[in-house]
């Protein structure tokens, strides 16, 4: 450790530098500080409170912002939020405070030297920052679309599955955004945000820390780590007028006080206060009104395609060219659906035509917009409420999705699997067995593989000893 005074090196043992004889008592307490804040911080983050950790690592920071062991810290634990970029920071400032820091080194050469998993997570926080747009405009469907793929590429980006607990909340998907929480609690046990969601779900949650207490009191540490605890006891003095009447005058200047004095402010703030109000408002308002503008642009253009369609439908029924008739047909009622927000449907619908035949421009705008969508996802979407309808009972409308998941994606084994459990709960065993060893044979190493056998033991087969 370097002197503050003259940058020279000190003995920590003593309290004087030995080279300008300057006191280093309180220089030497601060670095304590820090220490110790860095080691809590370091006992935080091994239990994966992460949140808790970096509460400490920054204050650590403040009082000593050359302790690069709590800044590299610091950086890991943001890394492992999935906040790279703030990582990549710390790391970079830490390698500038210290020219010989290999720690910080090394982690900025394991991110920068994959290429591809820099461009991933730079995609991932571009897609973010898109589904924030999408969900401050209220397109709340688009914007967990997007989340979705995002936490699906970067399962501890937890800023992502914040918004997109946030979004199924207000879409009245309570168990989804649960499930999403609890998926992340697992990496930061303790994130305040987290267990804000869940208290708002009516989901208890047990705390983390216990507040050491003697005798019913809290009890405090200080930096040496001598525990003060309150001792003796307390009689009241006997009352006394004269006490008294000086606490009545006390009394009577603090309301002269704050009349004179704090009234003014406290008015001064209503009414800046109502003015921010107005301003807002105004702002809202002018929002809006572009919001119906543009919707309203969308609409007429929506409306003039639609009529282009009808027309040219009209046209190919009069010279009896009927199939082609009905692949605009199709196009049409998919693209409907596409703008109704059953963008799964309008995918499935128009999957194998094939746009190169169709000889209306418009058609072909509107088919390769419906075809640009990702036909996993959404097959995992449409799987997703197979799998609710099924848990509701709801058997005839669960195949209905789980058929049109499988059309999007055949090698959807969730769907699969779960084509042979409603069979099998339907009483329909040979299709239930069919299904399930499709997923065994097709797919040995998924989940799904070995769920599927221990439902073929409950039918009497055991593939294994076959």
């Amino acid at each position: 450790m370097n002197c503050p005074i003259c940058t020279r090196p000190v003995d920590m043992n003593k309290d004087r530098c030995n080279h300008c004889g300057k006191s280093i008592k309180v220089y030497k307490k601060i670095i304590r500080i820090s220490n110790t804040l860095y080691n809590s911080g370091l006992e935080k983050a091994k239990i994966r409170d992460l949140s808790g950790a970096i509460d400490d690592l920054e204050m650590s920071l403040r009082y000593n912002k050359y302790n690069t062991d709590a800044r590299n810290l610091l950086g890991l634990i943001y890394y492992e939020m999935g906040e790279t970029v703030t990582a990549l920071a710390q790391w970079i400032l830490s390698k500038n405070l210290d020219r010989d820091n290999e720690t910080a080194d090394y982690y900025i050469n394991s991110i920068q030297s994959n290429r591809s998993r820099l461009d991933e997570i730079n995609q991932s926080i571009k897609k973010y920052n898109t589904a924030l747009e999408q969900a401050k405009q209220g397109n709340d469907d688009l914007a967990i679309i997007q989340l979705k793929r995002i936490v699906s590429q970067n399962r501890k980006f937890i800023k992502a599955h914040h918004l997109l607990a946030l979004l199924y909340m207000m879409t009245d998907q309570k168990e989804l955004a649960i499930k999403c929480l609890k998926r992340i609690r697992s990496a930061d046990i303790n994130n305040t945000t987290t267990l804000r969601y869940l208290n708002e779900l009516g989901v208890t949650v047990s705390g983390t820390y216990n507040t050491e207490t003697s005798g019913g009191r809290k009890v405090f540490h200080g930096d040496s780590d001598v525990v003060v605890k309150p001792v003796g006891s307390y009689k009241p003095e006997k009352s006394r007028a004269f006490p008294f009447i000086n606490v009545i005058i006390g009394i009577i200047i603090g309301l002269f006080v704050g009349i004179v004095l704090i009234m003014p402010t406290i008015s001064g703030k209503l009414n800046k206060e109502k003015n921010s109000e107005v301003t807002d408002y105004g702002e809202r308002l002018a929002s809006q009104e572009s919001t119906i503008s543009s919707l309203q642009y969308e609409n007429d253009n929506l409306k003039g395609q639609i009529s282009e369609l009808e027309n040219k439908i009209k046209e190919l029924g009069e010279d009896d060219s009927l199939s082609m008739a009905e692949i605009y047909d199709k196009i049409l009622t998919a693209y409907l659906d596409y703008n109704e927000g059953s963008k799964s449907k309008a995918l499935a619908a128009v999957m194998d035509i094939d746009g190169s035949s169709l000889e209306s421009e418009a058609a072909r705008n509107i088919l390769q917009k419906i075809q640009s969508e990702d036909a996993k996802n959404a097959s995992a979407d449409v799987f997703e409420q197979g799998r609710v309808a099924y848990n509701s009972g709801k058997y005839e409308e669960a195949l209905d999705y789980l058929t049109e998941a499988l059309n999007l994606n055949k090698d959807n084994y969730d769907a699969i699997y779960f084509m042979g459990r409603l069979y099998h709960k339907q009483g329909d065993k040979e299709k239930a067995e069919q299904y399930y060893r499709q997923v065994i044979d097709n797919y040995p190493d998924s989940s799904r593989a070995s769920e599927a056998k221990d439902r073929l033991l409950e039918l009497g087969i055991d593939v294994d000893n076959e």
